[in-house]
């Protein structure tokens, strides 16, 4: 018999051993019933009963191997146990289980009850080759699911956490700005509320990124609502501000042309803010740094340039990608997560802008963003 032709007749059989599986292997404390532990099997067998049973060409065989089966914005079979199996507290590993032991038991009652005829009948050697397909596609769409769900349910947790963390910071925040205007207090009450605001401020920045960086992920995107802007300044105002923070280092600001354009002025400070802390953490502790604006045509350009330990070339490329981490010297003490230069990105794209950069011995590092300037330009 058939291997697809076997199934449909030994079904109970099969879902038999696979509840006995999911049984014996659910979560510490499951008490799941018959019809939660044979959960969706009879239609994910059903669904691998009909791909067997459909004929292949070797052009389909190739793409399916490849990763490239037909898709639907319906749910498979497989991605709905996946549903069901995540709420039942299933991790992935046994997730992974079940299909390795529904593979072993459908071919182990197959060859127990059907005595195969020649080892290299070419029926026989292509129903194995179809179930293994089958096998691996619904694994593959099972674990591409689940992944998807637990990446999905960290970033709402982070957001959540993100929002629920600003509160006690504005606390912390406004303790901070009263002990350094204190009049009567010790000099050093006053340096600590100094500090505290910086590091106060730093958090903020954190937080931002995060919560944007959350939003770019489970959402349509980074938010943006643009308006009449002046990149001069809004670099102006940062430069004032982190001069006044960082006087170990000297802040150079350079304005050639009019800066303005129609953007999100918060974002593009945001952008801004992210590229100057970038400078102030990886450049040279006492280093200078240069915040440039130079007006263009139908664009305005954005640099900031720090000197310090360069970038090599081969991590440049994808310096903005979160996946990268290696142009962050290891043991920084100041070393954070490393969403900055993600959010700068996201925040550009946004903005129909590019974001490059040099880093050279002798030069040093230059973060360049160029921005069209939209609608003001076409006012003009």
């Amino acid at each position: 018999m058939r291997l697809h032709k076997f199934i449909s007749a030994n079904m109970e059989a099969i879902l038999k051993e696979w509840e006995d599986f999911a049984r014996a292997n659910q979560p510490p404390g499951g008490d799941l019933k018959v019809v939660e532990l044979r959960d969706h099997a009879k239609d994910l067998l059903n669904n691998i009963v009909r791909d067997m049973a459909t004929a292949q060409t070797e052009s389909e065989r190739e793409s399916k191997s490849q990763g490239n089966s037909p898709t639907s914005d319906a749910d498979t079979p497989a991605e709905v146990h996946t549903d069901e199996r995540l709420g039942a507290g299933f991790s992935i590993r046994l997730l992974v289980a079940e299909y390795r032991a529904l593979r072993a038991s459908v071919l182990r009652l197959w060859i127990k009850g059907e005595a195969l005829s020649e080892p290299d009948n070419p029926d026989e050697l292509e129903d194995l080759i179809r179930f293994n397909e089958s096998i691996d596609q619904a694994l593959a769409e099972s674990v591409g699911r689940y992944s998807e769900a637990v990446t999905e349910n960290s970033d709402i947790f982070v957001g959540m956490l993100g929002h629920d963390l600003r509160s006690p910071l504005q606390v912390l925040s406004f303790g901070a700005a009263k002990l350094k205007n204190m009049e009567d207090a010790d000099k050093s009450l006053n340096q600590l509320g100094s500090i505290m605001i910086a590091s106060v401020q730093r958090m903020k920045e954190m937080l931002d990124d995060l919560m944007d960086f959350t939003e770019s992920r489970i959402g349509e995107g980074l938010i943006i609502h643009r308006g009449p802007a002046d990149l001069a300044e809004i670099t102006r105002q940062l430069v004032d501000e982190f001069r006044s923070a960082h006087q170990d280092h000297r802040f150079e600001h350079v304005v050639n042309g009019d800066c303005s354009g129609h953007w999100d002025a918060s974002r593009i400070g945001q952008i801004c803010q992210n590229l100057i802390s970038n400078a102030l953490q990886h450049g040279d502790p006492q280093g200078d740094i240069l915040v440039g604006c130079e007006s263009l045509e139908d664009q305005v350009v954005l640099t900031v340039n720090s000197k310090g330990k360069p970038i090599p070339e081969s991590h440049q490329e994808d310096i903005f990608h979160l996946s990268n981490r290696k142009h962050l010297e290891t043991g920084n003490p100041n070393k954070n997560l490393g969403l900055g230069l993600y959010i700068v990105r996201e925040l550009v794209l946004a903005h129909d802008g590019k974001v490059s950069l040099k880093s050279t011995q002798s030069a040093g590092t230059t973060f360049t963003v160029e921005l069209p300037r939209g609608e003001h330009a076409a006012q003009q």
